[in-house]
């Protein structure tokens, strides 16, 4: 038998792929990247999007882009909106999702019936469905319900029942959802060691779980730069508790009181999402999202990256935490002192942490990482740890999943 007969096939289901500019997008784009091509045929089953840039061939796997209509009482974004009518959307649509629990069924009846009706997608060896929203797992459920033969991956990229986001009606419903899935599943698989232990106390040994991590897909250089105005760069939008008002009232006090030293604040991809204090106009700016490749430039070129993790999210650890460490430049996080980013903060010598509630403790960090620069010196970044959190190695982990353990 040739190898090439030998070839496993693969289905992904998500709601997040290129060209959606989303952390959850690019974990899943990993997946498609890095997955052995020579062992493994890979479709990848998404909606559609409004970009025009929709290629239905991404690093060698079959895209299947699926129209749907989207749930009639979710209201869109635009670039256009006012400050006041982003936020005015931003709270309908958290309400919505408090209460609507499966906003894509659509999108899910639509992977379902193109499932159904594809003699080679039929053929699927392994199937992985992926979490946030509930679409892609209630799709893989029922199809495993109506008797089809795969192996199923559930990817959790953020929690389900245990979420603190949800309120009591969504997490009793996700708990449903959950324990169904722990039945009929094949494995599972989540991005930090906290996730992991809850899951595990949920499932008990009905089900195996594994860690894959978020993680860079950059190669990390030895080259470094200082800029002439000492720069701190965000990334990514603010929403729910992440918010870096705590951090520009830490600001606005050291002005106040000239100790801040000649600085500028740059929140790229906030857009409409906060507003800058009048008296910080001069050295705050917040541009739109942009690319992701030149995110990561901007990141590299920082002198110091601000991370935002309230209590809420202290179990979790954001995917640009990663881009952050591997451009080498420091780190300033407003978190938990014993969250899971502070623990891979300090694992890796990466940066300076403070409570986000605590403003004498921000000013000090952020004057510590002033000296830093103002010295010219570098961290000791432990770059040899550091390593395995490319995404191209976490990607090894499912791969001898998928192909060894199942």
């Amino acid at each position: 038998m040739s190898a090439k007969s030998n070839k496993k096939n693969l289905v992904i289901f998500t709601i997040y792929f290129p060209p959606v500019i989303s952390i959850a997008s690019y974990r899943l784009e990993a997946f498609a990247k890095y997955l052995d091509k020579e062992k493994i045929n890979i479709t990848v089953i998404c909606p559609e999007t409004d970009s025009d840039d929709k290629p239905q061939d991404i690093h060698s796997v079959n895209v299947v882009r699926l129209s749907y209509k989207s749930h009639f009482l979710k209201i869109k974004f635009s670039k256009n909106d006012t400050y006041i009518l982003h936020k005015f959307k931003a709270l309908y649509n958290h309400i919505f999702n408090l209460f609507i629990h499966d906003e894509y069924k659509n999108w899910k009846k639509e992977a379902v019936k193109v499932f159904k009706k594809n003699d080679a997608i039929q053929k699927t060896d392994y199937l992985i469905s992926t979490f946030p929203t509930v679409a892609p797992h209630l799709a893989a459920l029922k199809l495993k319900k109506e008797g089809f033969d795969f192996k199923w991956i559930a990817d959790m990229r953020d929690e389900m029942s245990l979420n603190p986001f949800n309120n009591y009606f969504k997490k009793k419903y996700l708990h449903k959802v959950e324990q169904k899935l722990f039945s009929e599943a094949s494995c599972l698989t989540t991005t930090t060691p906290s996730f992991v232990n809850n899951f595990n106390k949920l499932a008990g040994d009905k089900i195996c779980i594994e860690e894959i991590r978020n993680g860079f897909d950059f190669e990390i250089t030895d080259d470094y730069n200082y800029n002439d105005i000492f720069t701190i760069t965000h990334t990514g939008t603010f929403y729910s508790d992440i918010k870096p008002y705590t951090f520009l009232k830490a600001i606005s006090s050291m002005l106040s009181k000239n100790k801040l030293p000649e600085m500028k604040i740059i929140f790229i991809g906030a857009g409409k999402t906060i507003v800058i204090p009048g008296d910080l106009n001069e050295i705050v700016s917040a541009t739109p999202k942009i690319p992701h490749k030149l995110a990561e430039q901007r990141i590299k070129e920082s002198d110091v990256n601000l991370l935002v993790v309230p209590k809420s999210m202290s179990k979790a650890i954001q995917g640009k935490l990663y881009e952050y460490i591997a451009s080498k430049k420091p780190v300033l996080a407003l978190a938990e002192k014993d969250s899971e980013a502070a623990k891979l903060i300090h694992r890796c010598n990466a940066g300076f942490i403070a409570d986000m509630n605590n403003i004498d403790e921000i000013k000090i960090i952020i004057l510590k990482a002033y000296d830093l620069w103002k010295a010219r010196q570098r961290l000791k970044i432990n770059i040899e740890y550091f390593k395995q959190f490319h995404r191209k190695e976490q990607v090894k982990k499912l791969e001898k999943l998928i192909l060894e353990k199942l």
